[in-house]
């Protein structure tokens, strides 16, 4: 754990923080004390559970350390955030840019941040502090942060299992048994080879179980005879970036009229951002969108942008841990074309470093409804799995 300035001392929440008659005694009002007293963070990887990856491969993504950060400010109010994955030891110039950006941030007040558009003193990773800025100013007002992203949609999310690339037959018809035990309804699963094989297993277990398939813009070997076979099959939900190049919106589009398979999008509008939807929806390259980078209020406006489109989006992931699956919780609540099963994995962790698991039931997961971020870090939990490389 890094600590920026010390051990702190406790700091009294004020009986009032006036202006606001009507919301709580911690709401900020006409001398709104949210000024930023210090920054904590802390370097933690909790592994996944047996059976998400391959047994015999090699270490994966689930062993790249994150940061949690604890933002403190003068109201008493602390706000969590979580970055996305650090890669590359305590001397990597992104961890030097996320310690600068937190020295930077002591005297500064939160509200004095238009979250929408956060521009940070150092350029890092501005979600981790965007999410602990709303989780501030939710507290503060006494409002969930779906609220402040222009109110609540949907109050449970549509959420599916997930499976790795490269697991064994064996591997791979466990994971599905122990999807359809938890009541899922559905798997994301990375590639496999043959994907009709997989398929098979994923219906052999449970014939209800909806399978998307994320080809990550790659697949050996001829393509539509492949799909042929899936569809044959019947359990394809949808599928994720296929073989066509990253920015072929055309063959997108001939693929899309060759399937009875809906198309989803993410590669390339990740790197191309609202242009690429907007060329995307153009070109009727797509059925749905993974709309999986950018902030929270970027998710909810480009959700809406499809949506203006009559297309259904979810919100895609990097394997995050239970502070930033609360945030992405919250933006798909304020977006109602988030209707498709969204990726909130944490509960794939040992542990999500939340004192209380979110509540995954159905294949639903509800969306929190407390102040802020409506989530509680559990501090031992981080001190238990803090790494230090």
């Amino acid at each position: 754990m890094d600590n920026l300035s010390g051990p702190l001392s406790p700091v009294p929440v004020p009986e009032r923080l006036a202006g606001l008659g009507g919301l709580p005694a911690s709401a900020a009002g006409r001398h709104e004390r949210l000024t930023i007293t210090d920054v904590e963070l802390f370097r933690v990887c909790p592994p996944l559970q047996p059976g998400i990856l391959p047994a015999a491969a090699a270490a994966d993504f689930d062993v790249i350390p994150k940061y949690i950060v604890r933002v403190h400010t003068d109201a008493g109010l602390i706000g969590v955030g979580e970055t996305h994955r650090m890669a590359g030891g305590l001397d990597a110039e992104p961890v030097a840019r996320l310690h600068q950006a937190a020295e930077q941030l002591r005297g500064r007040n939160v509200l004095d941040f238009n979250l929408s558009r956060l521009e940070l003193p150092v350029a890092t990773d501005q979600g981790a502090f965007e999410t602990a800025f709303y989780d501030i100013v939710g507290q503060a007002v006494g409002w969930p942060v779906w609220r402040l992203l222009g109110g609540r949609a949907q109050g449970r999310i549509p959420v599916h299992y997930w499976a790795g690339k490269g697991l064994t037959p064996e591997e791979l018809r466990a994971l599905a048994e122990r999807a359809a035990a938890l009541g899922f309804a559905g798997v994301k699963m990375k590639r496999f080879n043959p994907l009709p094989q997989a398929l098979e297993i994923f219906a052999s277990v449970s014939p209800r179980l909806r399978i998307t398939i994320d080809l990550m813009g790659h697949y050996a070997g001829e393509f539509l005879p492949v799909v042929r076979q899936l569809e044959a099959i019947g359990n394809v939900m949808a599928i994720e970036d296929p073989p066509p190049g990253v920015d072929a919106l055309e063959a997108y589009r001939q693929l899309r009229q060759q399937t009875s398979i809906p198309l989803a999008m993410h590669l390339y509008i990740n790197r191309e951002g609202v242009r690429g939807m907007v060329q995307a929806i153009s070109a009727q390259a797509c059925s749905v969108f993974n709309l999986g980078a950018g902030s929270m209020a970027e998710f909810v406006a480009r959700a809406y942008l499809a949506g203006e489109a009559g297309m259904a989006v979810w919100h895609g992931s990097a394997h995050e841990l239970g502070v930033l699956d609360a945030a992405m919780l919250h933006a798909c609540a304020a977006a109602p074309s988030c209707t498709w099963p969204s990726d909130i994995l944490s509960h794939q962790r040992v542990h999500n470093l939340l004192t209380a698991p979110i509540e995954i039931r159905d294949s639903l997961a509800t969306v929190p409804e407390g102040p802020g971020l409506g989530v509680e870090l559990d501090l031992d939990a981080v001190h238990r799995y803090a790494v230090d490389h």
